[in-house]
């Protein structure tokens, strides 16, 4: 923090003296970590509703979450601003992110009230920091008047959700992220956006960051779940199986993508990057509710079939995430990419529809055999990559 009061610059009119490439802050992971925790907080609610209802709910909790995730991101990459009233700014958003995963568990009921008021909080926490924006940088007025307005008519909705029922609230809420797509969407705010582009390697590095914690919360779950376990064969092998399928999703990611430019002049590729990642966090906090069910039963269970829910979430949460890196390849620019994108996105295509035929048809094993089964498919598309990047490097 350079000085109390420092208005929000541009970051290309800023030069950064350590580094080629501005990085993540401090203040921006400790942001990303509260959004974390809310999605424990989510994954908890999934874990306790495994219905088709629960899952349809869990669902629309990931989205709104997440929208109002990438709500501050949007901002905090195109702007840099330390000063005193930013930090509280985002203190205060902290309290609202918050006070939604103290609300997951009866969002679509009696807290549903207090979920939207939270989100609303947010909401205008971040309009307030456009605000800021808008009186300190006039060059980008016309940037910051589009989401100032989008915030405000969507802000405008969700407090009219609280006059609904609680059972239809949340139905108000997926209209007032509509309004707010359709409204950035307008031919008007894409050129401000495109004329006010954001920091592609900060914002590649802040997704990077907010995945590898979400990551590290699917293993969180199994040793919280886990604690003072005595272990068997059973569970040895259940928690190896486990682990390597959670290690090869970590490969998949961070070693095929994660470094990667995504296309922001194709508008295509630029939303399928973008909303990959929305997929992506989804089916990492499903896989962290599946494993920690499945290991759980191999504790309680070990020589039981497993059920049909725990298998068909591990392989939904497994099929999930290939879609996602078929999306976040499919957004990447072909010209900075050393492979072959239309080959890497048939190979996970492919990946899924085994994934899936797996989850579909092997009804009568246990939950560690079933996930080895899973694993050796995510295993042969690491080997694939690596076999992949030898020749690149060969070439």
């Amino acid at each position: 923090m350079s000085d109390l009061f420092e208005p929000p610059r541009y970051f290309r009119e800023v030069t950064f003296h350590k580094h080629t490439d501005r990085t993540v802050g401090f203040l921006e992971l400790f942001y990303d970590l509260v959004y974390v925790a809310t999605l424990i907080q989510i994954g908890n609610f999934l874990s306790s509703n495994l219905t088709w209802l629960g899952f349809g709910q869990f669902l629309v909790l990931m989205f709104l979450v997440w929208w109002a995730w990438t709500g501050e991101t949007a901002f905090q990459n195109r702007y840099v601003i330390d000063d005193v009233p930013h930090r509280l700014l985002v203190l205060l958003q902290m309290f609202g992110v918050a006070a939604m995963g103290l609300s997951v568990s009866e969002a679509f009921g009696e807290l549903s009230a207090q979920f939207a008021l939270s989100f609303v909080l947010v909401r205008s926490l971040l309009a307030v920091m456009w605000f800021r924006a808008y009186r300190a940088h006039p060059p980008s007025r016309a940037l910051a008047v589009g989401y100032l307005r989008g915030f405000i008519g969507g802000i405008a909705i969700w407090l009219a959700s609280i006059a609904l029922p609680e059972d239809v609230r949340w139905i108000a809420w997926l209209v007032a992220i509509v309004f707010e797509i359709v409204f950035f969407s307008r031919h008007a705010m894409i050129e401000a956006i495109r004329s006010w582009a954001p920091d592609e390697h900060h914002f590649i590095e802040r997704f990077g960051i907010f995945t590898i914690i979400v990551l590290g919360e699917a293993f969180v779950k199994v040793l919280d779940d886990a604690q003072g376990t005595s272990l068997g064969i059973e569970q040895v092998f259940s928690g190896i199986a486990l682990l390597t399928l959670l290690f090869g999703l970590w490969w998949i990611h961070f070693s095929d993508t994660a470094d990667e430019m995504y296309d922001l002049n194709s508008d295509p590729k630029a939303l399928a990057w973008i909303y990959g990642h929305l997929f992506l966090a989804t089916s990492l906090v499903m896989y962290g509710v599946a494993a920690k069910k499945l290991f759980s039963q191999s504790i309680s269970y070990p020589k039981e079939t497993v059920t049909d829910e725990y298998r068909v979430l591990l392989t939904g949460a497994i099929v999930g995430f290939l879609i996602s890196q078929t999306l976040i390849n499919f957004g990447l620019d072909d010209s900075a990419t050393a492979r072959p994108i239309n080959r890497t996105l048939r190979l996970y295509v492919v990946g899924a529809v085994v994934v899936g035929a797996v989850g579909l048809l092997a009804t009568g094993l246990s939950g560690t055999l079933i996930t080895f089964a899973i694993t050796a498919v995510i295993l042969a598309l690491v080997i694939d990559s690596i076999m992949q990047t030898k020749r690149q490097l060969a070439h």
